[in-house]
């Protein structure tokens, strides 16, 4: 085999371990260094190791330049496919080596240099066996009888076999199946993930996370072997993945953000987080708002009456507005005050109520008195699970000596405005996962405990509805 071809196989073989080993990152989850290091973080690090998939294929097609340099007609345009296929795959590893969090652009690149590797790959086996075939004809006067028969055939079997075994790896690890699969996840320090102005470092407060994505073949072998692994048909009005992606960057942001203004109340900096109106969400189509209202629109009034929360607005619907009949809203649209009079519709599900056909939320005015920093892991794309471990780590540097008492706390929940801990998914395979550590307690949402103990069933799990049950919790049960 040509010293090229071998550079291309080894790449492509990495790329498939990459790609293994992305499906099943969460195995090693329970390690951790001396200084805190959670296997989370080191994935950062270990990240750099997918540059050697483009640096194999950039170092094989450099290679077929160079041995190949003196040759003309067909290899000219050959050696024109491998410039390209260098040039993509160098510019590729320069993005995992110094710009890995741009992760959907180098992946497009080296995506794009795939097609360039494997015409590589056939052509230049093809060219190479038709060559020497046409060496051996030219020669076969001087061969024995025995050897004028085995005239190799120009068409390049290697290279279809690389290809057909590429297909079928391609289909049990990328192809969907229209189900969605849950697994175990990893843990994450809160008080290594998040820092807040003047606070000090804190304790050990994990929050814990589950992979939740689109199920491949391979995930139902991965969960004959593995504990754990749960299917559900992905309904048919599923958003598409991308828009997903950008719901849960936008809900850990959320949670962030209202983790980090009821922990500074708690800790008696600044106010809190206080009902600033009802914004506007989305607006169905064909509804009476659907030319009146906009999302991000923020309602203040409805008839001249003040409404701060969806509770307000909706009790004033209810005993002040008949169905059909019209509404006059004071709403803020891009900073500015403006007015506007919307017609009403009887619910589907209730006639006698009236709606405007809008999906609306309490717009939130949040107090944090104190700066914020995150940091940024690659395997934590986030969610609002997170937020009432958030909250507590963000108390616990804040509040002189701590409040975790020597506890290795891990818990799941979001966080509410008023403090309460809210519900999340995948309870059973955080629950597993947290088994695997080293924690003394679990602080799952009361309403989730017995689907927890399902999960874990040796686990100290503790229910709670507030972040002052957990911070009571551990006040009573120093160590």
């Amino acid at each position: 085999m040509r010293k090229p071809a071998v550079y291309y196989i080894f790449g492509i073989a990495a790329a498939f371990a990459c790609l293994v080993a992305s499906e099943l990152i969460w195995l090693p989850a329970p390690l951790k260094t001396d200084s805190g290091m959670q296997w989370i973080e080191m994935i950062d690090r270990l990240f750099y190791l997918l540059a050697i998939v483009p640096l194999c294929w950039a170092a094989g097609a450099l290679l077929g330049i160079w041995q190949q340099r003196k040759r003309k007609g067909l290899a000219i345009a050959m050696q024109i496919l491998r410039l390209a296929a260098a040039g993509l795959c160098i510019v590729g590893a320069g993005y995992v080596l110094l710009e890995p969090e741009k992760l959907v652009q180098l992946l497009l690149i080296i995506g794009a240099a795939v097609p360039f590797v494997y015409a590589d790959l056939l052509l230049s086996e093809g060219t190479e066996r038709k060559w020497s075939a046409g060496l051996m004809i030219e020669q076969k006067g001087k061969l024995p009888v025995s050897k004028k028969r085995l005239v190799p055939h120009w068409l390049p079997r290697r290279g279809a076999v690389v290809l057909l075994v590429t297909a079928l790896l391609l289909f049990a690890l990328l192809f969907p199946t229209g189900y969605q699969v849950t697994y175990p996840g990893m843990t994450l320090n809160m008080n290594r993930y998040a820092h807040v102005e003047g606070g000090q470092q804190g304790g050990t407060i994990n929050g814990v996370l589950v992979f939740d994505r689109p199920a491949v073949p391979a995930d139902w072998l991965y969960a004959s072997l593995l504990p754990m692994y749960s299917f559900e048909k992905i309904p048919e009005d599923e958003p598409p993945l991308t828009e997903t992606y950008a719901q849960v960057v936008l809900m850990k942001t959320d949670a962030n953000s209202l983790a980090a203004a009821v922990a500074m109340k708690k800790a008696g900096i600044g106010s809190g987080i206080t009902a600033d109106g009802v914004r506007v969400v989305a607006v169905v189509k064909d509804s009476p708002a659907e030319q009146q209202l906009q999302a991000g629109d923020i309602i203040d009034k409805l008839d001249g009456q003040a409404v701060r929360t969806v509770s307000d607005m909706t009790a004033y619907m209810e005993k002040s507005v008949k169905p059909g009949a019209s509404v006059a809203l004071t709403l803020r649209r891009s900073g500015k005050v403006t007015q506007a009079n919307v017609a009403t519709r009887a619910s589907a599900d209730s006639p006698e109520r009236p709606v405007f056909g809008i999906s609306v939320q309490t717009e939130l005015l949040l107090d944090t008195p104190r700066n914020m920093d995150y940091k940024r892991f690659m395997a934590h794309i986030g969610g609002p699970s997170h937020g009432a471990m958030l909250t507590l780590a963000i108390i616990d540097q804040l509040t002189p000596g701590g409040v975790t008492y020597g506890n290795q706390v891990a818990g799941t929940g979001t966080i509410e405005a008023d403090g309460s801990i809210g519900l999340i998914g995948g309870i059973k395979q955080k629950a597993y996962a947290i088994s695997r550590t080293d924690a003394d307690v679990f602080f799952v949402p009361a309403a989730l405990e017995e689907e927890a103990r399902s999960g874990a069933q040796e686990l100290n799990i503790v229910p709670v509805k507030t972040i002052d049950e957990v911070l009571a919790w551990l006040a009573q049960h120093k160590k």
